[in-house]
């Protein structure tokens, strides 16, 4: 496998649109790394230009030690699974994970022995003489990640692989790319625009907006301890809760709350003081029996778990129960936060 260097990577397109600004990035061998944010945001992009189907307008790319920034993308040693598949329809299966090694003119029995024991690795076995029409979305998948297996690549690149798949297959599927991940110790870099998968997958994860990184650290890091709002709102399933608040005589003020605030949390914000911030609670950060009013306008029963939803002030908000709750339109909960994040209003950063 392969560490790969990304230093200050540019993407400037012949328009003048720039979708990538000043991507920096180590990749450890054997590293699962995922870029992760909303459509736009640049990910798809930068992974492209990893691949060297994007040129790089300015910045280096190092794969090995060696500087592979325009070098053509055959010379790369890269395999990349894309969203559609693209499998030759009028090949078999067989023929499918075993056509690069063909090109590259490989011994019919070496080929014969890696694309067996890729399809082994990926359940294809029985599937070998069909052709991609006969097979689900998720066997097609499959022979994408075999195709790329065969060439024991330094780098795998996923682009949104399993975002063709219903939701059952791509909980399915997401084991499977672990699973493969840790059997071939690959260096992996995939892209999605699926908080879960980012979650699930990644040893890091970059959270990208607007083609500038906003983060790069573990999943729990991104949740627990984001850089900004941004990152707060993107990562975290339901989303972050978040009120306009002012700090003022050791409590926070405003959106129907008052908070007092431990001798820590003063501290933290003596320098706030008379000064609007922005409050962020996780929905399970939110507990009863507390001081705030949550009005209820409806629940989400989730077998253990409830979503209850409701305002707190003018602002809504999602607390996320443990247990099955049957709170009803315009109950009142008495709640608190156990844990709060604060953000600077003007920069967006998050105050430590």
């Amino acid at each position: 496998m392969a560490e790969l260097k990304l230093q200050h990577l540019d993407k400037i397109y012949d328009n003048k649109v720039q979708a990538v600004y000043d991507f920096n990035l180590d990749v450890k061998d054997g590293e699962f790394i995922v870029l992760v944010g909303p459509s736009g945001c640049g990910k798809s992009t930068t992974l492209r230009m990893i691949a060297g189907l994007e040129d790089i307008t300015s910045g280096t790319l190092i794969i090995d030690g060696k500087d592979v920034t325009r070098m053509p993308p055959k010379y790369r040693d890269e395999a990349m699974v894309f969203q559609n598949y693209a499998l030759y329809g009028h090949m078999t299966v067989y023929e499918n994970m075993a056509f690069s090694l063909m090109l590259r003119k490989e011994n019919k029995n070496v080929i014969h022995q890696k694309v067996m024991a890729a399809a082994e690795i990926l359940g294809l076995t029985s599937q070998l003489n069909k052709k991609p029409k006969q097979l689900s979305g998720g066997q097609r998948q499959r022979v994408a990640m075999g195709r790329a297996i065969v060439r024991n690549p330094k780098v795998f690149l996923f682009d949104e692989p399993l975002s063709n798949l219903d939701a059952k297959l791509r909980g399915a599927m997401r084991r499977e790319i672990l699973l493969l991940h840790k059997r071939l110790k690959a260096t992996i870099l995939y892209v999605t625009h699926d908080q879960t998968e980012a979650l699930t997958l990644a040893d890091r994860i970059v959270c990208m907006s607007m083609g500038h990184v906003q983060q790069i650290g573990t999943p729990l890091e991104l949740y627990d301890t984001p850089n900004n709002l941004f990152v707060a709102s993107f990562i975290g399933l339901p989303p972050m809760n978040f009120f306009d608040v002012k700090v003022e005589g050791g409590a926070l003020l405003g959106d129907g709350l008052t908070v007092a605030l431990t001798e820590e949390q003063k501290n933290l914000l003596s320098s706030y003081e008379g000064k609007e911030i922005v409050l962020g609670v996780r929905p399970e950060n939110i507990v009863e029996n507390g001081d705030i009013a949550l009005k209820v306008f409806n629940n989400e029963n989730l077998g253990q778990n409830t979503l209850v939803h409701g305002h707190i002030g003018s602002k809504k908000a999602v607390a996320k129960l443990h247990y099955w709750a049957n709170y009803k339109p315009n109950d009142v909960i008495k709640v608190g936060f156990d844990r709060m994040l604060f953000f600077d209003k003007e920069t967006t950063n998050v105050i430590r």
